[in-house]
């Protein structure tokens, strides 16, 4: 496969919930469509992830073209893509502050039963402003729901370096990536300092991602570890934080699709 090339795509409909693999998504200033759009929070409006819920990796998500698809164990529920109430809630994601749409009662209490506290789902909508100051050129962008960036890009290279310094290896979905891009070097990903052209998009990175304790929860299990992050430390640590992957941006909105090729 040509270096440089992308080999899947990945989306995260409900933050901290289960991803989806995609043949192609559409690129937006605030990450692909239908990712990170919703969100689980607490009675004071707060973000919930599996840092402290690490049971919420155990619902997985589908979409179909009408529908967001939730399962947990032998249970399902369909979220219209389309729909919410017209309930309006304060929520925080970290130190940003913002209106959202709850989606239902309904779910709201689905999702509060399984988890064992009481939460709602939220949407983004029109309503739903969230601007990003950068350090670097264009200096603002927009968020959704996601941690800090709209993007995070990892390169082949740099998992199978990791995996060759674990005494079981990993697989990617710890690190919760939107693009996997077939690369040659561990951790290229976070030279790429131009902007670059990939499908009919132009995207930029930004800087090294630091990595939390969401990477040490098995995807399938909801079990934490020690690893990869007392491994990653050895070799990536520096400010106080451990790197892996990268953060990244949309310039220009577009479509793209697993087969491209990111040209730098």
């Amino acid at each position: 496969m040509t270096d440089k090339t992308i080999t899947e795509l990945l989306l995260y409909p409900i933050k901290s919930l289960g991803g989806i693999s995609v043949p192609s998504a559409q690129v937006l200033t605030e990450g692909f469509q239908y990712d990170r759009r919703w969100m689980l929070v607490d009675a004071e409006g707060q973000f919930m992830t599996q840092r402290e819920h690490a049971k919420m990796t155990l619902f997985s998500c589908e979409l179909s073209e009408e529908d967001l698809i939730i399962k947990y164990q032998d249970e399902e529920k369909k979220i219209p893509l389309a729909n919410h109430s017209e309930n309006v809630s304060r929520v925080q994601v970290w130190s940003s502050k913002l209106k959202a749409h709850q989606v239902s009662s309904e779910i709201s209490e689905w999702f509060s039963d399984h988890l064992g506290t009481q939460v709602d789902l939220v949407k983004l909508t029109d309503i739903s402003k969230r601007p990003k100051r950068l350090f670097v050129p264009p200096y603002k962008t927009h968020l959704s729901f996601a941690d800090g960036y709209p993007y995070l890009i990892l390169g082949t290279a740099s998992m199978e370096t990791l995996n060759k310094k674990l005494e079981l290896p990993l697989t990617m979905d710890r690190f919760r990536a939107n693009i996997i891009v077939q690369t040659s070097e561990a951790h290229e990903e976070d030279e790429w300092k131009q902007d670059f052209v990939a499908g009919t998009a132009s995207m930029k990175v930004i800087k090294p991602c630091a990595r939390c304790v969401v990477t040490t929860i098995d995807q399938q299990t909801g079990i934490k570890g020690k690893e990869p992050l007392k491994t990653l430390t050895t070799y990536r640590k520096w400010r106080n934080k451990i790197w892996f992957g990268a953060n990244a941006i949309c310039l220009r909105e577009g479509r793209l699709s697993v087969g491209d090729t990111i040209n730098l």
